[in-house]
């Protein structure tokens, strides 16, 4: 068993001396936790033995879902691809990028003891021509250590991290934002981000502020290649980009970028995505890269933020043989992209959200679409369309974009909808309003000084807006007129429960009205008189009730972040059980139809 171990191999690393894709033992594999910025980073240490010497080692994060799929644990035989040693509060380390599992043990080889620089030196001598002549039959069968072979003095991404001091990169710019402007403390600056390729294919993000910015702005152009040395490196703050890197590069003074000619292995795109099924693991304000196909898409929008800014919007599906999920373009993003004949697409920096339970993506202008890429996963998924799987995923998981449900008077007709409809079908994302008729009980109303359940209201015709007290008149908040006493109407929140799920709706007058039994006047009356269980038994008696609920459901918008606005438009407490145990046969027959 030990010849399959690389013989001196340790000793050899440790002398800084080359060493190919050398076959040792795990031993004392271990889980560490740390955090940056708020996120929990994992990774992995261990030893790794030749038999007879054995090293630290750490795992870059791209290797964890190896030890977690139980490729590499305790006493595994593993191949070192690529790797790097460095020195850790006076400890050598081994720092592993790439490595491959060859075959799994269950016990320990040998009894291998930590190579220092004690060790090393009454061992220097042992076995040196017969490691030499192995190591020469190895060469021979074997590939170099890279990918390809390096131009001198060249580092890859992944061998950077902050313990590197002296290194120089080549990389192909794949992506880069335009210049933003930000305000901090009373003082403008402005920040730009460039996303790098490099050889083995390994992406990683470069920030710069102020100056830098403006000089290096022009020389960096997406798609050419370039020698970059000097920056800061520092851990990656995965919540603000999708590159899987573990560290990034803040440019500075010191950083200098020379135009690459020589670029035939230098690739142009690297795909590290996820299955959309995996999105619901994925911890939200994340951004991720995904692969899907665009099946439904909406209409070019423009909505208005908080801040009174108007802005465009898409309202998009996307789907794969697995899952559909809603994804939200913006800007740019959403002007120049119209998704014809339901292209398939990569989507590089989505940021994950959740509404409801829900989770969904959005796509600012920073994020990279690819359309059609020419991989076997996205012929996969073309083939799954064409075959029909679009038709299936629609008819399982969600509604066609832009549809509406009938908001007409006969609501009283509809099909019931369980409220989990509202989020399973992503109702209220179109243009227009989506109405559900639901059978639910209210079993609260908020009625509390932070939820009031009336408002002062305008007394002019036709006209029902808030009034505020200013001296001795009320004057309206929107329409400016005066009045010398104001009406008081419902606006309430009301709590619906069905089987399925828990909703908080807006009532407003005659719904309430017709819920409560009371005028809206006679309820402030005993707010105001302080008559507080008066008051509240006219909430406390109207609760629980069973009735038909209709909902009207709509997105709204509040500083950049989408939410679903729902109005319980008309509430009728059932009467008729025979009728509506009639009406849910009737679907319960439709269903078993289909």
């Amino acid at each position: 068993m030990t010849s399959q171990l690389t013989d001196g191999s340790i000793s050899k690393i440790f002398k800084n001396e080359e060493c190919v894709h050398p076959i040792l033992q795990v031993i004392d594999l271990e889980e560490t936790h740390s955090k940056n910025q708020d996120e929990e980073t994992v990774r992995y240490r261990l030893k790794l033995s030749d038999g007879k010497f054995y090293l630290l080692a750490t795992l870059n994060r791209q290797l964890n879902e190896m030890v977690i799929n139980e490729e590499i644990k305790d006493f595994s035989f593993v191949k070192l691809l690529n790797y790097q040693k460095t020195v850790i509060k006076n400890t050598d380390f081994l720092l592993v990028s790439n490595l491959e599992s060859v075959s799994t043990q269950t016990e320990k080889i040998g009894e291998p003891t930590q190579l220092t620089n004690e060790t090393e030196e009454n061992e220097i001598e042992i076995e040196k021509e017969q490691e030499q002549e192995q190591e020469q039959e190895k060469e021979k069968e074997q590939t170099t250590f890279k990918t390809q072979p390096l131009e001198t003095g060249i580092t890859l991404l992944r061998n950077l991290n902050t313990y590197n001091k002296n290194w120089k990169i080549k990389v192909r710019v794949t992506n880069k934002t335009e210049p933003k402007i930000y305000n901090t403390n009373g003082k403008q600056g402005q920040v730009m981000y460039v996303n790098f390729i490099d050889s083995n294919g390994d992406e990683m993000r470069a920030t710069m502020f102020n100056d830098i910015v403006t000089k290096f702005n022009k020389v960096l152009q997406v798609s050419k290649c370039y020698y970059i040395s000097g920056g800061r490196l520092k851990p990656a703050d995965r919540r603000f980009s999708s590159i899987q890197s573990d560290y990034e590069i803040n440019f500075n003074n010191f950083t200098t970028i020379t135009l690459c000619t020589n670029t035939s292995d230098l690739p142009k795109e690297a795909y590290h995505y996820k299955k959309l099924s995996e999105i619901k693991k994925t911890q939200n304000g994340m951004k991720i890269d995904v692969l899907g196909i665009v099946a439904e898409v909406g209409d070019l929008i423009e909505v208005k933020s908080r801040t009174g800014k108007q802005l465009k919007k898409r309202e998009c599906v996307l789907a794969d043989q697995y899952l559909r999920i809603s994804c939200n373009f913006w800007g740019e993003a959403a002007e120049k992209n119209t998704f014809t004949d339901n292209p398939v697409v990569i989507l590089k920096g989505a940021n994950v959200g959740e509404y409801l339970n829900k989770k969904n993506l959005s796509a600012s202008s920073s994020a990279r679409i690819i359309l059609e890429p020419e991989i076997n996963e996205a012929q996969e998924i073309r083939d799954w369309w064409y075959r029909g799987g679009g038709k299936k995923t629609q008819e399982q998981l969600g509604k066609t974009i832009g549809k509406t449900f009938s908001s007409n008077t006969s609501w009283i007709e509809s099909d019931r909808d369980p409220l989990c409809n509202i989020n399973n079908l992503n109702l209220g994302i179109g243009e227009k309003a989506d109405y559900i008729t639901a059978k639910v009980t209210i079993t609260h109303i908020l009625h509390d000084d932070n939820n009031p359940v009336c408002y002062p209201s305008c007394t002019f015709e036709n006209c029902t807006k808030k009034v505020t007290l200013q001296g001795s008149h009320w004057v309206g908040e929107k329409c400016n007129h005066k009045i010398q006493k104001p009406s008081y109407r419902y606006n309430s929140k009301i709590r619906l429960t069905d089987p399925t799920n828990s909703i908080y709706a807006t009532a407003f007058n005659e719904t309430c009205e017709r819920i409560l039994g009371f005028k809206a006047e006679d309820v402030e009356t005993l707010k105001q008189q302080g008559r507080d269980d008066e008051f509240n038994d006219v909430f406390n008696k109207a609760v629980p009730l069973e009735g038909l609920a209709r909902i009207r459901i709509t997105e709204n918008e509040y500083e950049g972040k989408t939410f679903k606005r729902l109005i319980l438009s008309n509430f009728k407490p059932i009467t008729d059980y025979v009728f509506e145990s009639k009406k849910l046969i009737e679907q319960i027959n439709k269903i078993n139809e289909n």
